[in-house]
């Protein structure tokens, strides 16, 4: 068995490794911590077997150790464990507990044993006597949680140059713990803990639920930090009135049910919020988004918590007026008309300019056909829904041809009243079986 060092290509003598940094550059001493040391030129050994000819890569033969910058009484010589080979620019190492506070030069010595040297590389900072930092992110202090929602608990613990020994979350209500869970560790300076719980139900009307952090670094210095929101029970849905309205949005609904409150509640009609403009216990007074027409689910979201009607409310398009057949006619009215739109039904009504259409007839979704009302000029030709409401842009018009359109002429200023439509000519409407 033969041992060589690996060599690049060119011509001349084997270069020495460059160092450029340490990782971490500075620690307390209270723990043995994992190190990465980074440079140029890191070649490994090979160990090479002539009698099958094969060779294995040494990654074990370099060696590595802190020099106290200036020396110490004792030498101040500090060997780290554990040095391998990674890549040409990072080797693996340990670095030893209980290193006295100062400066550090880093010695590598590669298999050939050539020598490289990084002046103060590492900070020893001595014993530790600052605890750790400690966070709950979620769930936010003083917030409220509702039974049933999912709670997100995410905690961290950071000792600054230190190291964390241990990281537990625990989560309780006023009575009972839900989880208690010792977080992962990564040997470093840093822990986390990220998972999720369903809250449950509150078991008074005040119970609360916490969520407690408590890490321990390296030194044994210990800390914690604690979340607290309220419990409250989940919302309850039972209906929505009216349950019909535009897609115009803008329609105020009552929404009855059981827990509510006021704050940490929201009401999505599909996913799109309405407004809401009050909150008591059992009722919610929400004002409708616009929406596509059809059935959409209303949900309450209260606290993370939710609960849902299927098919609660209905939006409902507004009729509107595409073309007509005629599109003008004596001012006197009562010439035989054809509505042609979209989104008609039986109760749609007809208007020229306010006034409305005589003798309707809804023939299907698409047609409406009635008498024109006396008037006179040009008037826009609406529709208008009780529930879908009015569409008044890209009216289409109606002209009235020749004078004024007959009218009472005995009717004085303070008792002529809303215009009302006179009746047909022949006293009723076609189909009607008037005289």
């Amino acid at each position: 068995m033969l041992l060589g060092a690996a060599a690049g290509c060119g011509v001349g003598a084997e270069q020495p490794a460059t160092l450029t940094q340490m990782s971490p550059a500075m620690a307390y001493d209270e723990a043995a911590l994992p190190a990465a040391i980074e440079g140029q030129g890191f070649r490994p050994a090979y160990r090479f077997d002539t009698g099958s000819g094969s060779a294995a890569l040494e990654v074990t033969g370099f060696g590595a150790t802190l020099v106290a910058d200036p020396p110490q009484p004792d030498g101040g010589n500090y060997p780290l464990s554990g040095v391998m080979w990674e890549s040409d620019t990072i080797l693996g190492a340990e670095i030893p507990a209980g290193i006295p506070a100062g400066l550090y030069d880093l010695v590598v010595v590669d298999p050939g044993g050539h020598t490289a040297r990084r002046p103060q590389a590492f900070a020893s900072l001595g014993p530790d006597v600052t605890p750790p930092l400690v966070q709950v992110s979620s769930p936010s202090d003083g917030g409220a949680l509702a039974a049933g929602a999912t709670i997100a608990v995410v905690a961290s613990a950071d000792d600054g140059w230190g190291q964390i020994a241990k990281l537990e979350v625990v989560v309780a209500t006023t009575g009972e713990t839900l989880e208690a869970r010792d977080c992962p560790l990564t040997g470093g300076a840093t822990a986390a803990c990220t998972f999720t719980l369903i809250a449950p139900d509150p078991s008074s009307g005040d119970d609360s639920l916490t969520v407690t952090a408590l890490a321990t670094d390296g030194a044994g210095l210990v800390s914690s930090q604690q979340a607290t929101v309220a419990l409250l029970a989940a919302p309850i849905a039972a209906g929505v009135s009216p349950a019909a309205g535009s897609t115009l949005g803008g329609t105020v609904v009552t929404l009855s049910g059981a827990n509510f409150y006021d704050g940490p509640t929201e009401v999505v009609f599909d996913g799109l919020p309405g407004t809401i403009s009050s909150v008591t216990p059992t009722s919610l007074t929400v004002t409708t988004p616009a929406h596509v027409a059809g059935p959409a689910a209303v949900t309450v979201i209260t606290a993370g918590a939710t609960t849902t009607l299927a098919g609660g409310f209905t939006f409902v398009a507004p009729p509107r007026v595409r073309e007509i057949d005629p599109t003008s006619g004596p001012a006197a009215g009562y010439t035989a008309i054809t509505i042609v739109g979209e989104s008609f039904t039986p109760a749609t009504q007809i208007t020229f300019n306010g006034t409305p259409l005589l003798c309707p007839l809804f023939v299907n979704a698409n047609r409406i056909r009635g008498l024109v009302p006396p008037g006179a000029g040009t008037e826009a030709v609406l529709a208008y829904d009780p529930v879908g409401g009015e569409v008044t842009a890209g009216n289409v018009p109606f002209d009235y041809l020749g004078g004024a359109p007959p009218g009472p002429t005995d009717a004085g200023p303070s008792d002529a009243g809303p215009p009302v439509s006179p009746p047909p000519p022949d006293g009723g409407c076609p189909g009607s079986g008037a005289p």
